[in-house]
Formats: C-alpha cells, structure tokens, sequence
C-alpha cells in the first residue's frame, strides 16, 4: 500500500486542474501588480505511519517578467533518508503550447549548503531553464518519501509580493491514527476555505491578488495567509519523539539531542578551571570562558542526518577546534558547567527580520541556537558562532524575539532583549577647520552602543579597501571627500565601540558674490526619506529606533563672520523628536549641537505620511546652510 500512495495521489493530481495554461484565460485581476501567477499550487501529504510521509505536489506558473522567474520553485530537497519517486517539468509558451519537457535525469542535483558547510548530505535537483520570451509557464510535478515526519511542510498561499494565485490547495491526511494539529493565519481577507476532520484537513483559494509592497510595513507572514501542521508524535533521522506542547518538544530535544553530549576530556576540564580559579564574579567567569571558546575555535556547518538538530558533541569539538551553532553553544554549555555556572541551549529564528517561536503552536521550527545563561536574576546571552561578538551583545540577529530555552525538565518560550530606542545610541564629536578656499579638514569621533555598535564592531576585521568604502558610502554627500588615518577601539566589556576617523574635502565650502554657504551639519546627516506610499493598506512598523547626539566645533576661514546663524528647531512628534543648535562661542568658532531620537513603534497606515513629512523635516535641517561674509 505504501507504494501506492505516491502514485495515486500524482495521478489525482494530474486531473484536477485544466491544463488550458495560455497567457489570454489568466483573469485580468490577477495580473495588476504581478510579476508571475500562480496558476496551480497544490500539495498532498499522507502520513502513513509514525516514520512515513508521502508527498505529492503540483504547480504551474506562468512568468510575466525576469523579476517573476523567482516565483517558480521547480526544485526539490533531498537527504540519504528521502526518495524522490518523480520530478519532472514542462515549458509551455504564451498560447499554452507545450515546447519542452524536463526529466529528472536533466535536473541540475548539486549540494544545497553554502562552501562554509563541511560536511552535508542536504542536495537539491533544480531546474535549468532561462526563457528569452515573456510570459511563459512552467509546469513542476514531484512526489517524494520520506521517515522525516518531524518536518510537516507549511503552506503559504502567497510567496510574496507582487505574485497572484489562481488556485492554491493544500491536504494533511494522518492514516496511521496519529493526532496532529493545525493553524491557520491571516484568512480572513483572502478567499480561502477549510474543511477539516479528525484524521484530515484542507484547504483551498482561488484568485488571489498580488500584494504590493509597502515600505516599512510588518513582516509578510504577518498579514499573508499561511497554514502551520505539526503531528504530536513524529520521527527525525531514527530517533522517535512526541509533543503536543512547547514544555515536551524542549525536553524530547533535551533528553534525545543534548543529554550526554557535554563531557570533556580530563585535561580541558583543568585548564578551564585554572582560567577562572581567581575569579569569583559569575559574570566575569562568563566573560572568561566566552573569550576562551572564541580565542580556540571557529564556525563552520554540519548538517549531516540528525547533525541538522543534533550538536556535536562537547568533545569533539574541543578536538577538532570547530562547530556550527549547535555545537559550539553546547560545547561553551559544557565548559561553563564546569566551571559551575548554569546555562541553557536555546533555539530560535535568527535574522534581521524579527521572527518569533509561536507560542501557542509547537512544531519543529528555528534555524539557529545560541546560548541562555540567568545570572542574578538577569538574561546573558551568548552568541557562540562569532569571534569578535561581545558577552550578552544580540544585535539584529537575534533581539527582541520569542525563543525556546530547552532545560532538563522541558522547554520553555522566552524573550530576548529589546534594546530601547535610548540604548542603541551614537555620540559624533568632529573638530573642523575650514578654509578659505572653501576645503575643510578634520577629526571625527564616533561612540557607538546597542544596535548602532552592532551597526559598527565589525569594522575591526576590514580591510584598508573596505574601511574606505564604508566612509565614503557613509558621508557620500561629501564631494571630494579624502580620508585620513582611521583607528577603531572595540571595548568588549562595556559594548561601546570608537571610531577616530581623519577627514578632508575639497570645495565644501561654496562661494556666492563674495560669501561663503556650507552646512554645518558635515558629518552626521540622516537623509534617509521613506518613498511615498499611496492608498496604503497596512500598518507603520518602524522595529528598531536610535539616539543620535552630536557636537561639532566648526573653525570657520579667517576674516569671514557668520551673517545668519540657523536659529534654534526643534521637533517633537509621536515618531520621535529633534533639536538643532547653532552659536559662535569666541570669533571665528562656531559650535553645532544636535540631537535626534527616532523611536521604533507601530503606528497606523495613516500615520505614514506624518511620519514621512517628519523625516523630511529631519533632512531639510541637516541639509540646511548658512552664509559667511567678510569681516
């Protein structure tokens, strides 16, 4: 019966749409604002025993446009442990005519991790086809096996943006008695219906319309509709595990994954005690062992069978001086137990784009691990893959997000930290001289914490060339601008990081019937307008705010006095406020403060255009000028 399956449920899906693929039955609604539309999207799963999934799908794309090729997604994953039954393509033209036929003898089949993996047995066939003409489709059939049924794939009824869906269908069906659970997201505005039983669930939406894309709008997976499955008893690479809850899936992983993995050898354990044996501060123990394991190993993947979930071992990665994130957070787990400090494995999604662990749905999720260690009642973490990152420094990767802490007693969700808008602030100090063929010359000190350290401390590590194209990217409103000696000093302990950078210009000063006009502002403009978005649809998500606070002391060219000074602004919205502030202090100096918060916050579709009029605001003042004249 197993055999079968696949079969059966290919052929059903052969049937169950016209194949009428030409460009003219697309209806009209569905190409506004599309680069490609869906026309079929269709996935059956049957979970035939605890250790069995079968996996059949169909999908049809006809592409509008080069941007639309990206929609297609004729590939197909695969391990040691999946059986691609079939996989096949077909090409078709404008009129729907067939003009070609991919087998799976003719799928590209390469690895599917980057060079920085060591070793994998992840692969993928993909498929290699560039059209000349425009629109065309491609129609992608695969069924495929697998004992993985830890993995139940989601369904996202839209991609992304600026793609339609014709028709979208997806199933779940359990024929071994299992229970399992489902969620559904975002359904409400979309034109998508459910039917569900005890064993099977499934859904459907027709004509879909693309969605645009707003600037600084929430996350896509916010607002697209999308399905999550999960089974409470499930199978991952031979080993068996069961969880309808956050508390049993962290500790199926504690007990199955990471128990027994933390031993080391005699003499490890010695050196590491004798780092700290002077040391009586938790925290600087930390600190201690954190700069050991980054001094003595380094970051590299391993995604081999269950190596996906499972860290290698503490040993044997003291050994061969290297791990991926989930080794090397169990390896620092096991020498801080050591040393006698209490740490915790943790899962989560990594990534700029802050993406949460659900709370009220356990399934296997996340694509990086780190490091929990409660100290005084506070939260540190410890990011384990990079060699330069401070203790308890999350930056974007990893702020402000729902993670799973996996204990001996269970799992648990928690939150890591959010840097207030006030934290993650910078300090410019610049001492100019300006002359009177209109050059300047200078030093500007830059002070950097929170987000906008994050934004900086890798600077250590660049090269002249790259430093170089930093600054003139950062001050590319300077023309002619030339850069001196640059000097960096990173303070780990207090997350700060400074910059000294020596700076010069010609013709920034311009001259008009004898006077002289330059912006005070030289080095710390924020020119950063949102584009207009008209008609929006959703809500103002600005994630992260700052602090900016700067003074410069401006020498201006000998025998020249200001005419007009900017008089003092300032700015107070509920986006953020700003202030501005200009006076000479002793003939021939003038000293420019300025200060602006922006704070991060959701805010209504209405809210944009007062928030874009206020950033304008912003750099119409940081752009502003004033004049000279001769004394």
């Amino acid at each position: 019966m197993r055999v079968i399956v696949p079969l059966l449920l290919f052929l059903g899906l052969q049937f169950s749409f016209s194949q009428d693929y030409s460009y003219h039955n697309i209806p009209e609604e569905l190409l506004k604002n599309a680069d490609a539309v869906v026309r079929l999207d269709e996935m059956s799963i049957v979970v035939t025993a605890q250790d069995q999934m079968h996996i059949s799908s169909k999908r049809v794309v006809t592409v509008l446009n080069e941007q639309g090729n990206r929609y297609i997604h004729a590939f197909a994953f695969y391990d040691d442990n999946d059986k691609i039954n079939s996989l096949e393509a077909k090409i078709y033209n404008k009129q729907g005519e067939e003009v070609k036929k991919i087998k799976k003898r003719d799928f590209l089949d390469q690895s599917a991790v980057a060079g920085g993996t060591l070793y994998s047995d992840s692969r993928v066939l993909f498929m290699r086809y560039t059209s000349n003409e425009y629109p065309y489709t491609v129609e992608f059939t695969k069924t495929y096996t697998t004992p993985d049924t830890a993995f139940a794939p989601p369904w996202s009824f839209l991609d992304g943006y600026r793609v339609s869906v014709e028709k979208s269908k997806y199933s779940f069906k359990v024929e071994c008695g299992i229970p399992f659970r489902h969620k559904e997201s975002n359904f409400d505005a979309f034109p998508i219906e459910m039917d569900a039983t005890t064993n099977q669930v499934s859904y459907s939406g027709t004509n879909i319309k693309a969605l645009k894309r707003e600037p600084l709008s929430p996350p896509f997976a916010e607002f697209a509709p999308n399905v999550k499955i999960a089974l409470d008893r499930f199978h991952l690479e031979g080993v068996n595990g069961s969880a309808s809850n956050w508390k049993e899936f962290g500790k199926w992983i504690y007990d199955k994954l990471i128990l027994g993995r933390d031993q080391l050898a005699p003499e490890t354990i010695n050196k590491v005690r004798k780092l700290v044996k002077d040391i009586n501060d938790p925290y600087e123990k930390v600190r201690k062992i954190y700069e050991y394991v980054q001094d003595n190993t380094r970051y590299i993947s391993v995604q081999l069978g269950i190596g996906g979930w499972m860290p290698i071992s503490a040993e044997e990665v003291d050994r061969v001086k290297y791990g991926d994130c989930k080794g090397l957070s169990n390896y620092t787990m096991a020498l801080l137990n050591v040393v006698g400090i209490e740490s915790f494995y943790t899962v989560l999604h990594a990534g700029g784009q802050m993406r949460h662990m659900d709370p009220d749905f356990t399934s296997m999720e996340g694509n990086h691990a780190f490091l929990n260690v409660p100290i005084d009642g506070k939260d540190l973490w410890l990011e384990c893959t990079s060699q330069i990152t401070p203790v308890n420094h999350l930056g974007t990767f990893s702020d402000n997000r729902n993670v799973l802490k996996i204990t001996p007693n269970g799992g648990e969700i928690v939150k890591t930290h959010q840097y207030l808008d006030e934290e993650s602030y910078q300090h410019t100090k610049a001492e100019i001289f300006a002359s009177v063929n209109g050059s300047v010359k200078g030093n500007v000190e830059i002070l950097s914490k929170g987000i906008q350290y994050n934004q900086k401390f890798r600077h250590t590590i660049k090269s002249a060339l790259e430093k170089e194209e930093f600054y003139k990217d950062y001050w590319g409103y300077i023309n002619n601008l030339s850069l001196g000696e640059i000097t960096f000093k990173n303070d780990r302990e207090k997350i700060e990081f400074l910059e000294n950078v020596e700076i010069s210009a010609e013709g920034y000063l311009s001259e008009t019937d004898g006077k002289l006009l330059f912006s005070p502002n030289l080095v710390n403009r924020d020119l950063q307008v949102p584009e207009r978005s008209r008609n929006r649809k959703r809500d103002l998500l600005i994630s992260r705010g700052y602090l900016d606070e700067d003074e410069f002391v401006i020498h201006i060219p000998q025998g020249y006095k200001p005419e007009t000074l900017l008089p003092p602004t300032k700015l107070e919205t509920k986006f953020g406020s700003y202030e501005i502030s200009i006076e000479e202090t002793e003939q021939g100096i003038l000293v420019y403060k300025r200060r602006f918060l922006a704070k991060s916050g959701r805010y209504t579709k209405e809210d944009y255009k007062l928030y874009r009029d206020f950033r304008k605001q912003v750099a119409r003042y940081d752009n502003s000028r004033i004049i000279l004249t001769k004394i």
